[in-house]
Parts: structure tokens; C-alpha cells; sequence
């Protein structure tokens, strides 16, 4: 008897067009059935299981990332659903690269990129409610937490879309999740173009730097953004702060320079400026100071002349350059109280400016053997001490709960021999 049998490997070809058209794989069936009945888990077994037996359908995988998207919803906790969004995401890609070396792309294929989209809307949403919506906020001990979750998930299953890194760096940021937010921020200026940038993106992503102290990346922020916006006041102000942190002085001061030439009528541009050429003076005088002490141990142990030479001659070099220093500084706080007369801040410094000017002529004087030499010196640095109490009384009139202003009075009348003042001084600065 003749029977009716199909050679194997005929059979095994049939088999296999038949499972690349999608038309003869239960385990995929069982899947999809499983995931109309939303059993999930029971769904994902069935798709495991048609990977394992069929592994170039590309039907096993679309129903395995479906299944665990639905597991991932089952969680509340947004950070339990990462890991299944994760697994998602590969498993729609292994499917998605199967499918281009078939014959024939499945439907169900096609359809991949519209519900990660509706992931994404659903992620998305739930972080901005968590956020904003009284009543969903008061459903969990965490709602900050849970809107920054909700959103980084979202950044997960739609990687391109620029809208979520931005709202998640500014979740983070109120979460006080800083790294998270200057990475989503960064994110963010990366995906778009330099004409929908705004200042306020650069200052924010400044912002979540320094709060994590990373102070070159602040510069470097501010740096990109000075690009875009020159003429932006507080991208200017804080790059040159940002220098200042970084010890990059003369950049500070330049970048500072450059917003007084802006801003001509601006105080606070005045005192900033002011009190960086003054603080750059103060830095140079340590130097000096440093120099005059190697040069002391130079001399009494008999040292290198030529070392001493040197030396004497970078602190007559450093002096030139603190005095200019010293008068730029003084030129623009006396600016600023001229545009603004009740700065306390500004007449306190122009107060410590004569305070160490009368401080370097008493050293000088003390220094001296020339008895006619030393009462110049001292009736010059009295008249110093004297200017510089005319400003710390400007400054403890405008804000007379300072004590520090107090302090420096207490010291000012006292060297001047005004016992009373210093008595009343003395009392304000809570020094009995």
C-alpha cells in the first residue's frame, strides 16, 4: 500500500513558512489570548516557551515584550516597573530584527512603536500628576519620588523624546536629585537645537552642579551658555562666580569687566567687580607676605644673595600690582555707592580696604628705626584708620543689627583712642 507521507525535511519547510507567517504557532496563540484576558504572567510563559521552540518567530518576542508591559503596570511602585520596561525594550528589538529577515513583517510588528508610545503618554502623565495633583500626591508618602520614578520610565521607553528628559531633570531637581537631574538636563540641550535652548536651561543645569559642587562643570556650563547668550546678565554674573570657585581670578575679573561695560549703571555689577580686584590684591599680599618671611630666613642664615635679590624684586613687582589693585577696587565700590547709597556690603569693604592700608603703614612704621620716618607713618595710618571708621559707621547705620560692622568699629576706636565709641561698639557687636 502506497502512503500518503510528505518527506521530513518538506514537512519541516512548511512547518517553518507557516510559523513566519504567524498562522500555526499555538504558544503564540495561548500568548495573545492570555494577554486579551490580561494574565500577563501566564502570557509571558506562553511567549517564553514559543521562543524557546520557535526562535524565528518573531511573534514569540512582540508578545513577550506586550506580556511584560503588563506585568510592569501590575506595579505601583514606579522603579519595580524599570526592569520589566528594560526587558521590554529588548525583547522588541530582538523581534523587531527578526522580523526585517523574514519574508513577511507581522502585523502585531508594526504595531511596537504605538504602544511604547502609549507606555511613554502613561509614564509621563503619572510623573507630571504626582507632581501636581493634590489628590494623587496624597496617596503616597513619596510623591516626589514617585514623579521623578514615573519619569524616568518614561525616559526609558521613549529614549527620543526631549519633553521628558527636561520635565524629569526639573522633578529631580525638586527631589533634590541632583545627579539625576544634571544628567536628564544635559540630556535635554543635547536632543535639541541652540535656538529652542533658553537661558534658563543653562542655569538650571548650573544649578544642579553646584549643588553637587562639581564646580569645572559649572564652568563649563556657563561657558556654552555665554555663547548663546553674551549679552545675558545672570549667565555673565555666574560664569564670572564659577571662575572664582575654580581659582580662575583673572577670568573672573575680565568676565566681570565685561558686564560693568554692559551694565554701566548696575551697583551690583560695581561691588562685584570691586570686590574681586580687592580679594585678587589680598591674594597677591599673602605672596608678599610668604616672600618676606623666605627672605628673613634667607638673611639670617646667611642664604643666596641672588635668591634674596629675587625675591625682593617679585615683591616690589607684587606691591605695584596690589596698590593698582587696591585703587581699581576702591574706584568701583565708591561706583556703587554712588548709584546705590544704602549698600552696607560696599561701605564695609571700602572699610577694610583703609583698615589694611592704615595696617601696612603701622607695620611699615613699626619696622623703622627713623624716629621722624615712624610719626609719618603713623599720622598716615591714622588718617587711613579714620576713613576707614567713616565707612564702617555708613555701613552699621544702614544695617545696624551686623555685629561684624560692630566688631570692626570696636577695633577702629580703639586703635584711635575713643574709648567711649568703642565701649558703645563693643556692647552692639555682643562682645561683653
Amino acid at each position: 500500500m502506497l502512503r500518503k507521507q510528505l518527506p521530513y525535511l518538506l514537512v519541516t519547510l512548511l512547518i517553518g513558512v507557516m510559523i513566519g507567517c504567524g498562522s500555526s504557532n499555538p504558544l503564540v496563540e495561548k500568548a495573545e489570548s492570555n494577554i486579551k484576558s490580561q494574565n500577563p504572567q501566564v502570557a509571558l510563559e506562553a511567549a517564553n516557551e514559543s521562543i524557546e521552540k520557535y526562535p524565528e518567530d518573531p511573534l514569540g518576542y512582540y508578545y513577550k515584550g506586550v506580556a511584560l508591559s503588563g506585568l510592569a503596570k501590575q506595579e505601583n511602585d514606579p522603579s519595580a516597573r524599570r526592569d520589566y520596561y528594560k526587558r521590554m525594550n529588548e525583547t522588541f528589538a530582538e523581534g523587531e530584527k527578526i522580523a526585517a529577515n523574514s519574508e513577511n513583517t507581522p502585523d502585531e510588528i508594526n504595531r511596537i512603536p504605538t504602544i511604547k508610545k502609549q507606555i511613554w503618554s502613561s509614564e509621563h502623565n503619572l510623573g507630571i500628576k504626582y507632581f501636581r495633583n493634590d489628590s494623587l500626591k496624597n496617596t503616597v508618602n513619596n510623591p516626589l519620588q514617585y514623579s521623578e520614578g514615573h519619569l524616568e520610565n518614561a525616559t526609558m521607553v521613549q529614549p527620543d523624546s526631549a519633553m521628558s528628559w527636561d520635565v524629569l531633570a526639573q522633578i529631580a531637581g525638586a527631589n533634590k536629585s541632583y545627579k539625576r537631574a544634571s544628567s536628564a538636563k544635559s540630556q535635554y540641550l543635547k536632543m535639541i537645537p541652540d535656538s529652542a535652548k533658553k537661558a534658563t536651561d543653562y542655569m538650571q543645569l548650573g544649578s544642579y552642579h553646584f549643588n553637587q559642587e562639581n564646580n569645572q562643570q559649572v564652568v563649563k556650563v556657563f561657558e556654552e551658555a555665554a555663547q548663546l547668550f553674551p549679552e545675558n546678565k545672570d549667565i555673565i554674573s555666574n560664569l564670572a562666580d564659577a571662575y572664582n570657585r575654580v581659582g580662575k581670578s583673572d577670568k573672573a575679573i575680565s568676565t566681570t569687566e565685561k558686564l560693568v561695560q554692559q551694565n554701566p549703571e548696575e551697583p551690583k555689577f560695581h561691588q562685584v567687580l570691586g570686590t574681586q580686584l580687592y580679594k585678587k590684591a589680598l591674594t597677591l599680599g599673602d605672596t608678599v607676605s610668604a616672600n618676606k618671611e623666605k627672605i628673613k630666613t634667607l638673611k639670617e642664615e646667611g642664604g643666596n644673595k641672588q635668591k634674596i635679590s629675587n625675591l625682593e624684586q617679585e615683591n616690589k613687582k607684587l606691591s605695584s600690582q596690589i596698590t593698582e589693585l587696591e585703587n581699581r577696587a576702591e574706584k568701583e565700590l565708591k561706583t556703587t555707592v554712588e548709584y546705590n547709597p544704602e549698600n552696607p556690603g560696599a561701605y564695609n569693604t571700602l572699610g577694610v580696604i583703609y583698615q589694611n592700608k592704615a595696617k601696612a603703614k603701622f607695620d611699615k612704621r613699626n619696622m623703622t628705626e627713623d624716629n621722624a620716618k615712624a610719626k609719618k607713618l603713623d599720622e598716615e595710618g591714622r588718617k587711613f584708620l579714620r576713613q576707614s571708621m567713616k565707612y564702617y559707621e555708613q555701613a552699621a547705620e544702614i544695617d545696624p543689627d551686623n555685629k561684624d560692622y560692630w566688631r570692626s568699629l570696636f577695633s577702629i576706636y580703639t586703635n584711635l583712642g575713643m574709648d567711649k565709641k568703642a565701649k558703645k561698639a563693643m556692647k552692639k557687636a555682643g562682645m561683653n
